[in-house]
Formats: structure tokens, sequence, C-alpha cells
């Protein structure tokens, strides 16, 4: 029997592997799980997470997809359970010890994130769902936009990171990370189209509070977990934020990928994207700049431009969502306040126009 380690989980996973995967065979339950929610019937769902509930040892014995595949399904219904009052760990204690173990076999918390309950996820009717109502899904569609491309994007920072300001290199990067984030644009596009926000804030934001373990409590798969504060932090947090944005940054690697990790603290003590560019035109002659150094400025500010519109819709909905009539929570499912995303769309905006200035001051060279 092969036996993969956590540090594996970046290489060996197969995404569309783990979405075929149902160990605890959860397919059968899920109308029943839907039919569970709608009742608030407790009872029937602490009845179904102890029937899928695996022994330690049989974790022990998993591969590293049936891992993966077992956090999510447990996670969606422990979600159910919490969403209707009730801790599931305090319920069923024999929970922590399988839990703890999975997640220190995957390098990841022992719940499930987004990445469950989005990258993991099958579609169509086997699609794992607290509701089956339709506006969840379109929900879920709309973070199945950005999770990919913001994954791919991370792996773009780090070229961007060790490459030349003003290089070719850093050029075509610097284009493909634009194009990448980009995606945040469509992703709140379809969630402003199709679900209203007293859908998210009434129906579905219950099902994302957090859930104690032993000690530590631990949020759920909340869309603000998506890798998009890590891409920020290499473009533009690491040296232009603020102490209250920077804690979230970091707050948000719990719940990342173990690979993911070491790059908040390496990325935050580094000049940022922003900063080296800005840096590397200040020391070149007036007037022309080469065209390398001029496309490398210019996709970094549509990077950013990107970024100030999803921000600001992202705003504007969140405010919607949280107005004191409609919202049941005072924070969002990520642990931020409407003030840090007021804080937020302001910072990026500001960065926008402090690197948009020396793109106006500047002509394209064709050297």
């Amino acid at each position: 029997m092969r036996v993969e380690t956590a540090n594996s989980l970046r290489g060996f996973v197969d995404d569309e592997h783990i979405r075929r995967l149902d160990p605890l065979g959860f397919d059968i339950r899920l109308p029943y799980l839907w039919e569970a929610n709608a009742a608030s019937d407790v009872r029937a769902l602490l009845a179904m997470l102890n029937d899928i509930l695996p022994s330690l040892e049989t974790t022990k014995t998993m591969s590293l997809p049936e891992s993966v595949a077992t956090i999510r399904d447990l996670g969606i219904v422990m979600g159910s359970v919490k969403r209707h009052g009730v801790e599931p760990v305090v319920a069923i204690p024999e929970l922590e010890a399988p839990l703890r173990a999975i997640g220190e076999r995957t390098g990841m918390i022992p719940r499930d994130t987004i990445h469950h309950y989005i990258r993991w996820n099958p579609t169509g009717r086997r699609e794992r769902m607290y509701t089956g109502e339709p506006m969840e899904k379109l929900l879920m569609a709309s973070v199945r936009i950005s999770l990919p491309r913001l994954s791919a994007a991370v792996d773009v920072c780090t070229a961007l990171h060790t490459a030349e300001a003003g290089d070719l290199d850093f050029a075509l990067a610097a284009n493909e990370l634009a194009a990448l984030v980009g995606a945040m644009e469509d992703s709140i596009d379809t969630v402003i189209a199709d679900v209203t926000p007293e859908f998210f804030a009434r129906t579905m934001r219950p099902y994302f509070e957090d859930i104690r373990i032993g000690e530590e409590t631990f949020l759920g798969p909340a869309a603000a977990h998506v890798p998009l504060s890590l891409v920020d932090l290499l473009l533009w947090a690491s040296d232009h934020s603020d102490s209250e944005y920077l804690e979230f940054v970091h707050e948000s690697a719990t719940y990342g990928l173990e690979h993911w990790r070491p790059l908040y603290q390496e990325w935050g003590n580094a000049p940022s994207l922003a900063a080296r560019v800005i840096s590397a035109l200040e020391r070149g002659p007036e007037g022309e700049v080469p065209l390398a150094m001029y496309a490398s400025v210019e996709a970094l500010c549509r990077t950013l431009r990107s970024l100030m519109v999803f921000r600001g819709k992202h705003l504007t909905v969140a405010r919607k969502a949280y107005a004191d009539e409609v919202r049941l929570y005072e924070l969002g499912s990520g642990g931020g306040s409407i003030g840090l995303l007021t804080n937020i769309t302001s910072l990026v905006k500001g960065m926008w126009h402090t690197l948009r200035g020396p793109v106006l001051q500047h002509t394209r060279s064709t050297t």
C-alpha cells in the first residue's frame, strides 16, 4: 500500500480523482442532508455524522486522496450541525482523533476548507451542498471561477518574486498574473447577478460558522480564504498595507495549502512587486523606457485595476448582506468586517494610483 506524506499534497493529489471518491458512502445521503437542514433536524444530522465517521485506525489506512475526500464529506455535515447550534465535536467526541489525524496527514486544518467545498467537490448530482438550493450552486460556481486561477496566480507570483523587475520574463509573468487575477471580476459579477444578499446572509452564512476542536476553533469553508491575500502580499501589501490587513492576511494562511504557508512569511518580508518596478523606473533615465519595463508596469496596473473593481463590487455586496435589517452576524465568514473591506478597497485604489503615475509619466520605447 502506498502511503503519501503531507508534503506530497501539492504534487500527488489529482483534483478530479478526489472528486470521484466517496470513501464514506455519502453520495446516497445527500438528499437526507438537505431534508435535515431544511427541517433543522439536529438529531438526524448527528446520526448521519455518527454513521459516516471512520475510526482512527481506518483513517491511518486511507490514501491521501481518500483522506481529503473524507474531510470534505465530514465537513459538510459538521457545518450543518453547527448551523443548528450544536458543536459537532462536543456532541460526538470520537470525531476529534480522526479529524486531527487527517489534518496532520494532509498538512491542513482538521476540518474542511474552501478547497474541500469547491476544489475537491464533485459537480452535478454528487455535488456536496448544505441546502441543495440553486442559489447555493451558483454561489459555489462563482468561487469555482476564481479559486483555480488564483492558485495558478500564486505559482506565477513565485516566478515574479525571483525575476528581475523590468526583464522580459518579468513582463511576461506580470501579464499572465493580470489575466489570472481578472477572473475575480467574473466571480463577483456571478454573485451580483445570481445570488441575493438575503440568501447569502440568512441561508448560507450560518453554515460557515467556526467549529471548536479541543481548545481550538476553526472557521468554515469561507470564500475569503482563496489565496487572494497571498497574491496581494507580493503584489502590493507587504510594504503598502497596514497592520489590520496584514494580520488578516497571515491568519488566512492557516486555511490554505501547506506549501503556501512559508510564502506568507517570505513575501511579507520582501519588497512588493509594485515597489520594485517603481524603484526600477526611478533608477532609469527620464522619458522613454524599455518596452519590457513598460509592459511590466502596465500589466501590474491592470492587475491592480481588476482588484480595485472586484473589491469595490465585493464591498457593495457585503454592505447589503451585512446591513442591520438583513444580517445575522457582525463578521464575514472569513472573519473580516465591513470596515476591513472598506480599508482594503481604499488601499488597493491608492496603490493603483501610485503605480499608474509612473506609467503616465513615461513613454514606451521599442528597444
